[in-house]
């Protein structure tokens, strides 16, 4: 399992420079493809990741413990949750300063997606402040 994940590893982050470099040298103002290509490429890599962290998450509760499997499950529905609402929040507005706008579904997707980074680091910066004065409380 730890070769398929290194092999795996490797081909996306080759497929990533590869992808990357191509935006670069061929970004230009008026050349869309490259930088349409890189974004999809992105979401493609958080869809997969989120799918395969939830799957091995599911795997590991019904492999530890089949009773966790129940958190587990309600772990994914409070994620579910999140999306949505960051979904049902997203503005979907036209890009400033461009030509070409992407289509609306592109627009809504992207502001999701920023949603869910300002939460997700809010959050984890929240747990870091929480946890350090937790272990100073009790570590007197």
């Amino acid at each position: 399992m730890n070769k398929i994940s290194k092999i795996i590893g490797w081909v996306l982050g080759i497929v990533g420079i590869v992808v990357g470099v191509w935006c670069l040298l061929k970004g230009e103002a008026s050349n869309e493809g490259p930088v349409n290509l890189l974004l999809r490429y992105s979401y493609f890599l958080l869809i997969a990741a989120v799918v395969i962290l939830l799957g091995l998450a599911i795997i590991q509760a019904a492999k530890n413990n089949p009773k966790s499997l129940l958190r587990a499950l309600l772990v994914i529905v409070g994620i579910a949750v999140l999306v949505a609402i960051a979904y049902a929040l997203a503005s979907g507005d036209p890009v400033v300063n461009v030509k070409n706008q992407p289509s609306a579904t592109w627009l809504k997707l992207t502001d999701t997606i920023m949603l869910l980074v300002y939460i997700l680091g809010g959050a984890a910066i929240l747990s870091i402040i929480v946890g350090v004065i937790r272990n100073a409380i009790t570590n007197k």
